[in-house]
């Protein structure tokens, strides 16, 4: 199926995303470097691995959909079981390197977004795990950011730490921010 959406839409999605990822910086200097390596399971994800991938993936997304592919390797890499996705995340050492790895990788999204036609926008990307448009493919990064934000959230409680409130810090200008996104994405629907 083949979601149309317009640039208007995704300016008012992205500057969602934005105030989104920012809290999950927040989320993220709530860990130590000693918290990178937390599993609450053996076979699950690491803080690392989940900070590796949901950025990783973003980054990928968006070249992918600059590109029109995304191919397995570049995928790969923002997958921390593949070998490729270990040597990744193996080279964030700290949170602070993790922190500006999300930074990096959010800004390349959204430049990538930013760059973007209506009518690039329902252009095809063929990926390992099948075609949409290059709409969809931004909108999968978003649905990632979301799923693994709320697996780090249990992460940091497990740990002890005092994650932030998911809209408690906004100020009153990012509110009116989200307010005006909304109508925009309500009127283009």
């Amino acid at each position: 199926m083949l979601i149309l959406m317009n640039k208007q839409t995704l300016t008012a999605q992205r500057e969602y995303f934005k105030m989104v990822n920012g809290v999950t910086l927040k989320l993220i200097s709530s860990f130590t470097d000693a918290d990178l390596d937390f599993r609450p399971k053996v076979g699950m994800r690491t803080v690392r691995d989940l900070i590796a991938h949901m950025f990783g993936f973003e980054k990928a997304l968006a070249e992918g959909a600059r590109a029109g592919k995304l191919s397995q390797e570049a995928e790969n890499k923002a997958i921390p079981e593949s070998e490729a996705g270990k040597a990744a995340a193996a080279q964030l050492t700290s949170i602070a390197q993790c922190t500006e790895f999300a930074k990096d990788a959010h800004k390349r999204a959204d430049d990538v977004a930013a760059g973007l036609t209506d009518e690039e926008l329902a252009k095809p990307v063929e990926a390992p795990f099948g075609t949409f448009s290059v709409a969809q493919m931004l909108g999968f990064a978003y649905d990632e950011h979301r799923h693994h934000r709320g697996q780090l959230y249990i992460y940091a409680r497990l740990l002890g730490r005092n994650p932030p409130m998911l809209y408690a810090r906004m100020e009153t200008s990012a509110v009116s921010q989200i307010q005006r996104s909304i109508v925009a994405i309500s009127r283009a629907a």
